[in-house]
C-alpha cells in the first residue's frame, strides 16, 4: 500500500525520476524492465539518471510497458493555483484511503493505485469541487 506522501512531488520529477518511479512501483529490476522495453540495462539506467532521453518510439514503448501515458512520463500537467488548498488535499487523501479499502474498485487491478491514477483522481476531485461550488452559487 502507498503512504499518503507517496504521490507528493511526482509533479516535480524529471523524466528519469518518473521512469525510475514507475519501474519501482511495479517492483521490477532495471534488467527486467529493459528486457521488456527492448533496450539494454545500461540505456535504461542512462534514462533514469537523466543522462539521455529516449526517442519518441522508445518513449511510447516505455509508456506501453509501464502502462502509463507519455504525458505522465513527460510531466505534462496543468499547474493549478489550488494545488496547495488544504481542504482539497485533505479530501484527496481521504478519497485515496477510501479507494484503497474498496473491494470492488475495478481500476485497482493489483490492489494499489499508481501515481498516474492518483493524479487523475485528484484532477477529478478538483473538477467535482468546482462543480459543487458553481451549483451552490446558483441556489
Amino acid at each position: 500500500m502507498y503512504s499518503k506522501s507517496t504521490f507528493r512531488g511526482v509533479e516535480n520529477m524529471t523524466l528519469g525520476e518518473r521512469l525510475k518511479f514507475v519501474r519501482a512501483q511495479k517492483k521490477w529490476s532495471q534488467e527486467f524492465a529493459a528486457e521488456k522495453i527492448g533496450i539494454s540495462k545500461a540505456v535504461l539506467s542512462n534514462y533514469e539518471r537523466d543522462y539521455r532521453d529516449p526517442d519518441t518510439h522508445t518513449l511510447k514503448k516505455i509508456s506501453d510497458v509501464y502502462n502509463v501515458s507519455t504525458d505522465f512520463l513527460l510531466g505534462k500537467k496543468h499547474i493549478e493555483k489550488d494545488d496547495n488548498d488544504p481542504i482539497l488535499n485533505a479530501t484527496f487523501n481521504e478519497a485515496i484511503e477510501e479507494l484503497k479499502k474498496e473491494d470492488t474498485l475495478l481500476l485497482m487491478k493489483s490492489g494499489n493505485i499508481d501515481a498516474e491514477t492518483a493524479l487523475l483522481i485528484k484532477k477529478a476531485l478538483k473538477n467535482g469541487i468546482r462543480f459543487v461550488e458553481e451549483m451552490k452559487k446558483k441556489e
